[in-house]
């Protein structure tokens, strides 16, 4: 999956589940967040004081760090 600015926070959290404990990290509560349906990542890094191109480069490291799926 490519993430990038565009990309939503739901489209991240379907696709990798332990995304979640990265958002909850970075203060964002997107698990218990109704705006994670449709919010992207641009648009959670505005709302949270972040800047989107730190915060996927962050992301990109987690998915990395994680178990590769069979």
């Amino acid at each position: 999956m490519i993430v990038d600015k565009n990309t939503t926070i739901n489209e991240i959290l379907n696709a990798y589940p332990e995304a979640i404990k990265f958002f909850n990290e970075k203060q964002m509560s997107c698990g218990s967040c109704f705006a994670v349906k449709f919010d992207t990542l641009e648009n959670g890094a505005l709302m949270h004081g972040l800047e989107v191109s730190t915060l996927i480069g962050q992301l990109e490291q987690f998915l990395q760090s994680l178990p590769t799926r069979i």
